[in-house]
């Protein structure tokens, strides 16, 4: 029996893995769960012993079908495994998990947190969680078959072939892309990556792909593949320019205390006059931040960069013609 008494965070992962996979009744047996969590036979084994011996999981081998099954109904408890406040955390982080509902990372997350936390709950004080929500937001969906093609040309590092269709809904084009990483912005998903066609970095809105494929075609992942890095001190999102920009910006009546209240770059910088509040920062996130400008409609007013003044002007002189 194993003397283990504390779990780490990977085999957690595979665990939850495990007891889907077990409880779906699909009877996976070691070597096709080694295979779906990149792990030797011999750790998956010692995961099938823990389960058994330390979560008292009824599995057994089924000769027929040549893979594991439950016995009866089970749930994993964790209840020597976390403390109150490990599970005050865990379940609130699944309450901020709802921005992302419709996306396949909801249901793993979500299968994880229920794991550690299922059955562990009871005769502790769970009224906190009554306490914390989350403003209702716009939803997007994710399609599983994307998803699953975007992970495997992640885990293998295999370039990725996608038909792309642009915001607007105008045109479609065939990508390649070598896929760096998953971006999650305020729940939609996209990818980040070196796109072959424009010979340059670019991400990709998920819900405007289709026909992913993951090529034979392998790519060597630079050093340097984090998105963060990109954004230039910006805190405005996932779209980004490889240049960052300089933008000075003056707001009016309520919006200057608003403007206050969150960092939006790091190089953030207030100047206060009687009658407007001007904020000057450098960032690579052209996108958001027109939109965050016209979302302030009279009380924000740029100043710098000039392309951004030629479209808010633009934006202005269109709603003025609309009255």
């Amino acid at each position: 029996m194993s003397t283990q008494t504390k779990i780490t965070y990977r085999m957690l992962e595979r665990i939850s893995h495990i007891h889907r996979k077990i409880k779906s009744g699909c009877y996976p047996n070691t070597k096709q769960l080694a295979y779906e969590l990149e792990s030797g036979l011999a750790t998956i084994s010692r995961d099938l012993d823990y389960m058994r011996d330390r979560m008292y999981a009824p599995i057994e081998y089924d000769f027929t079908h040549k893979g594991y099954y439950y016995t009866e109904a089970f749930e994993p408890s964790m209840q020597n495994h976390l403390s109150d406040k490990d599970l005050r955390v865990m379940l609130s982080a699944k309450v901020l998990l709802s921005h992302y509902k419709n996306t396949p990372i909801y249901e793993e997350a979500c299968s994880m947190l229920d794991l550690l936390s299922s059955n562990a709950m009871e005769g502790k004080n769970t009224a906190l969680m009554n306490r914390i929500a989350v403003a209702p937001t716009v939803e997007t969906n994710v399609n599983q078959e994307i998803w699953n093609s975007i992970q495997d040309s992640l885990n293998q590092n295999h370039i990725l072939q996608f038909d792309y269709t642009d915001r607007w809904g105008k045109k479609t084009e065939q990508r390649r892309l070598r896929p760096y990483q998953l971006v999650l912005d305020e729940g939609v998903c996209y990818l980040f990556g070196f796109d072959e066609l424009r010979q340059a970095e670019r991400i990709f809105s998920l819900v405007r792909m289709k026909n992913a494929v993951v090529t034979e075609d392998e790519f060597e992942l630079p050093e340097n593949y984090d998105f963060e890095s990109r954004c230039k001190d910006g805190n405005f999102g996932a779209v980004f320019s490889k240049k960052a920009e300089h933008y000075v910006i003056e707001f009016y009546n309520e919006a200057r205390l608003l403007v206050k209240e969150k960092i939006w770059a790091d190089s953030q910088v207030f100047k206060e006059d009687e009658n407007k509040t001007t904020i000057e920062f450098d960032s690579s996130q052209f996108l958001k931040i027109k939109s965050w400008v016209l979302s302030n409609g009279c009380n924000a007013k740029p100043i710098q960069p000039e392309w951004l003044v030629k479209e808010w002007k633009r934006h202005v002189e269109g709603m003025t013609k609309l009255m």
